[in-house]
């Protein structure tokens, strides 16, 4: 009754709905690999969302939502690179990561936030309403059930039904521990009862149960997190960081700030000189003794990634830290955060160098091709504070969080798998040295590029060996909600 005087008549139709999600769950992921599913769910979901957020609310096109809606775009990028892609590195991560934008979109979307989306409050938020909210909501559909029941049966039999579940409820956990002793005490009463579920039931009705339970969890979450962000809410205790007064912020004197800056800044503007002569200016003839070109290039390159991340934490909160009461001061401190921008990105190069040069001598690997993103990717960061450093107004979490998104579906779409084998097969030309282990160890992104050795004799019959069981895998029966584009591909490859 609650729930009718709240005006919630489309509940039904919102229940209804989260059940269908959890049976078109159970028919494309139950039992199968990921492949063309992943998408097709996801449209699911933006179906299910938009059907009731047109019965509720009304979703504008306005401009303070456009970050919003272009979110859209990545989700389903990242989504249809389960269709795409074999990578389970990129996978397991967008498992992840296009549910978290998803609750990200909807509740900018529903308006059902307070703090920014750039900001550590809204974090907060999306904690909230999937920890909290959609938890407490999943309890919503045994109300209706309850009241349904109510208005259907005698009030005495159902007072009576109510007893004698509870005390069902209550008798279960000491049967267990009682029926666990007594199998114990006689290996007979043990045999027999082990006898029992067997007689019940097959294991075809236990999978049955099983995927039962499974829509039902799904459907409830679902409808959980449907209605905390399209239903009416009691405003709880957010997870929330309020925004400082400028006049209250923490600022540290400018003349400090030079000064410290100035001392990192005398240390880093020497070791880049002294980079640009022995990795820019092939000064390999004074390297120090007993040392290859190599070694020097792997030496310290994870010194320097290290060092470039601890300026990136100071630059960021320097900017924060540093007053504005005297401008010539800050000036001053502008100018050296730029220096000091300038020359983390030096050793960003040195490090992005060092490790080209190990990889022509030693070979290619997922590990260093992520670093080699890694470091692309805090250059932008760096790019993005100079910016900042000179305008004042700019957001810089904002722009990090889209360059951020950006990025990641880069690296998803950019086929790692492949440019690894590119790079080492080539690297074979030139030195005839390979790891055919490794390239097959590679996701089915890379048997296109790998197959181009098939008729190189040299390395023909290990190429054979070590692709044998991919071969065989790819021969394996795929339903079609399995399907993808990179096994199609490789096994056609390797007919």
């Amino acid at each position: 009754m609650a729930l009718e005087t709240q005006g919630q008549s489309s509940l039904p139709w919102l229940l209804i709905g989260s059940v269908a999600i959890g049976i078109l769950g159970d028919y494309l992921f139950y039992g199968k690999a990921f492949g063309i599913s992943y998408p097709l769910f996801v449209i699911g979901l933006y179906a299910l969302f938009f059907w009731q957020a047109k019965q509720r609310i009304h979703l504008t096109f306005s401009r303070d939502q456009f970050f919003a809606w272009s979110l859209t775009l990545p989700i389903f990028l990242l989504a249809l690179t389960f269709f795409l892609y074999d990578n389970a590195l990129f996978q397991l991560l967008n498992f992840v990561i296009v549910p978290f934008l998803l609750v990200a979109q909807t509740m900018i979307l529903t308006k059902r936030h307070q703090q920014s989306w750039f900001s550590l409050g809204f974090l907060g938020e999306m904690i909230e309403t999937v920890l909290l909210y959609t938890i407490k909501y999943t309890s919503i559909p045994f109300l209706l059930l309850r009241e349904w029941i109510k208005n259907r049966v005698d009030r005495t039999k159902y007072g009576v039904a109510m007893k004698v579940l509870t005390g069902i409820g209550i008798s279960l956990p000491i049967l267990l521990v009682v029926l666990s002793l007594l199998s114990q005490a006689d290996g007979v009463f043990g045999h027999f009862l082990a006898e029992i579920p067997r007689m019940l039931f097959d294991w075809n009705s236990a999978e049955a149960l099983f995927r039962l339970f499974l829509i039902g969890l799904v459907a409830l979450v679902t409808f959980g997190y449907m209605y905390s962000i399209l239903g009416p809410r009691q405003q709880g205790v957010a997870v929330l960081v309020p925004a400082q007064p400028e006049e209250n912020k923490i600022a540290w004197d400018g003349i400090i700030l030079v000064t410290i800056l100035t001392i990192i800044n005398v240390v880093y503007i020497a070791f880049t000189v002294i980079q640009i002569s022995y990795l820019f200016g092939g000064a390999q003839a004074i390297l120090p003794e007993d040392m290859t070109y190599a070694e020097y290039a792997k030496k310290g390159f994870n010194e320097l990634v290290t060092v470039t991340i601890i300026n990136f934490i100071l630059l960021v909160s320097f900017m924060y830290l540093a007053s504005r009461a005297q401008k010539l001061i800050y000036r001053i401190v502008q100018i050296m955060l730029s220096l000091l921008t300038v020359c983390t990105s030096f050793m960003l190069i040195s490090a992005y160098f060092r490790l080209s040069l190990y990889e022509e001598a030693y070979g290619y690997t997922h590990t260093r091709f992520l670093a080699h993103a890694f470091m692309i990717f805090l250059f932008v960061l760096f790019v993005i504070a100079f910016l900042k450093i000179w305008r004042n107004g700019f957001s810089l979490m904002k722009y990090y969080g889209v360059a951020g998104i950006v990025a990641y579906v880069v690296l998803n779409y950019i086929n790692v798998d492949a440019l690894i084998a590119k790079n080492n097969i080539q690297r074979y030309h030139d030195t005839g040295r390979i790891d055919m282990e490794y390239l097959a160890e590679l996701s089915y992104d890379a048997i296109p590029v790998i197959m181009t050795l098939k008729n190189d004799k040299a390395v023909a019959r290990t190429l054979q060996y070590n692709l044998q069981e991919k071969a065989e895998d790819l021969q394996g029966e795929r339903s079609w909600q399995s399907f993808n584009v990179a096994r199609y591909v490789a096994k056609r490859y390797m007919e």
